[in-house]
């Protein structure tokens, strides 16, 4: 993983900061919107790192992650919905999704209910591979808060969430299924 200084430990690091975001066009914003953006350059650093390590084309790992974000919330996707969430057509979409079965890590099957929709499950082995190599993170992660006050956890709490309704309006803005009567099931087959 590329070697990182971290800002904000000195006024110095943290003026450069601001004139990077500035010089790119970006609003300057204060020092905590500047940690973010940090937090934010190195979580994509660290998604490439991981794809790296994995052995797996970084669309491999997102499939994967997204598959598993998905069944964790109860609502499986099937590939069309897979690959507008990674970005790409619905062919680079199967193509990965074929990949990844054929690798072992993820299977495709009916909706439980649906019969004509796919649902795609990420295998035991192909979550064990992801998280074998995720899991150090993820536990650094849930420690980052350990020492924090109740204030300042709620005050984090409300900070992330502005920040995350911030992405959901912005998502939402160019959603082209909302107002679709059916929903917008993208993962129903075609007769």
């Amino acid at each position: 993983m590329a070697q990182h200084a971290a800002s904000g430990a000195d006024g110095e690091s943290d003026s450069r900061t601001t004139r990077r975001a500035a010089a790119a066009g970006a609003p300057a914003g204060d020092e905590l919107s500047e940690v973010l953006r940090d937090v934010l350059t190195l979580t994509q650093l660290a998604r490439a790192a991981l794809a790296e390590r994995l052995g797996m084309p970084l669309t491999n790992v997102e499939a994967v992650e997204h598959v598993v974000m998905a069944q964790g919330a109860g609502e499986p996707i099937g590939p069309v919905e897979l690959s507008r969430r990674l970005g790409v057509t619905s062919a680079a979409g199967t193509q990965s999704v074929n990949r990844l079965v054929a690798e072992g890590h993820m299977t495709r099957g009916p909706h439980p209910r649906d019969g004509r929709r796919q649902v795609l499950d990420v295998t035991r082995a192909g979550r064990d591979h992801v998280m074998g190599e995720l899991a150090p993170l993820l536990g650094s992660l849930v420690h980052a808060s350990d020492g924090m006050s109740p204030q300042e956890r709620a005050a984090a709490q409300r900070y992330l969430g502005r920040v995350a309704a911030a992405y959901r309006a912005y998502l939402d803005r160019d959603d082209p299924n909302r107002g679709d009567p059916d929903g917008g099931d993208p993962d129903r087959a075609c007769p």
